[in-house]
């Protein structure tokens, strides 16, 4: 999943954490703009539309962290970052999913960045539950697939899964024969995150509409409406949990 980041930093701790975030490979994390003027970043904001924001409250002595409900709401993601632990407090009030403090461990910093990208999921799945496909003359519900001889376009809800082979990506349908493409599962999951398929693994990418069940295990598996089996990765579990609005044992 890719996540937008606007850096809201000094200086030195902005190249740390660009520094950090280049090892990062859970997800997609692409810098979209980068200031320590107050004065820049609400425009940033509405122009650049991060799903991240890295601030450190300490340039603003915290103001924005009291208008941060107010003027933002749930999304841009808010995680702090700062040698100060007194805006700590504030930061949480202000809905910030993480306080990282000045000069902090790479893992750290991993741990926030999975938190965030949780919340962007979880949020953007919400969102497409609210928000009805608009009616159109044409069928709208579909997707185009490019093969050698042209475009294959089908139904989404065809679509089971999608395996990546390399530069390939297998495309599973309901009924029909796989179709071998030459375009790798990542640059599917940018294309189809949208219209409800989900990343579980490095090679993998399922449509929810298709999902029968989950099994339990070492390594957790959902079982697809063809009778697939594929195994979920730890790191996008808990997402894919969500997404299901699976209810967690105590």
């Amino acid at each position: 999943m890719q996540v937008r980041t606007l850096c809201v930093l000094g200086k030195t701790d902005a190249l740390d954490a660009q520094s950090k975030m280049l090892t990062y490979s859970t997800h997609d994390v692409v810098l979209v703009g980068s200031t320590s003027d107050m004065n820049e970043v609400g425009p940033l904001i509405r122009s650049a539309r991060p799903d991240l924001v890295l601030y450190d409250p300490a340039i603003d002595e915290g103001e924005m962290l009291v208008r941060w409900r107010t003027e933002m709401g749930l999304m841009p993601v808010l995680v702090c970052w700062s040698r100060e632990p007194t805006y700590a407090v504030l930061a949480f009030e202000a809905g910030a999913v993480h306080y990282l403090m000045d000069r902090c461990s790479t893992e750290d910093l991993y741990s926030a960045l999975d938190r965030c990208a949780r919340r962007i999921a979880r949020y953007s799945y919400a969102m497409q539950l609210r928000e009805p496909i608009p009616e159109a003359p044409y069928q709208a519900n579909v997707i185009a697939l490019p093969v050698t001889s042209g475009i294959e376009i089908r139904p989404r809800e065809q679509i089971v899964h999608l395996h990546g082979e390399g530069n390939y990506t297998r495309v599973i349908f309901e009924r029909d024969p796989a179709l071998l493409l030459s375009r790798t599962i990542g640059e599917y999951e940018v294309i189809l995150q949208r219209s409800g398929f989900l990343r579980v693994h490095r090679s993998n990418l399922v449509n929810l509409l298709h999902v029968r069940k989950v099994v339990r295990g070492k390594t957790a598996r959902i079982l697809m409406s063809n009778g697939d089996e594929i195994d979920v990765s730890e790191r996008y579990r808990d997402v894919l949990f969500e997404a299901l609005n699976v209810v967690r044992r105590r």
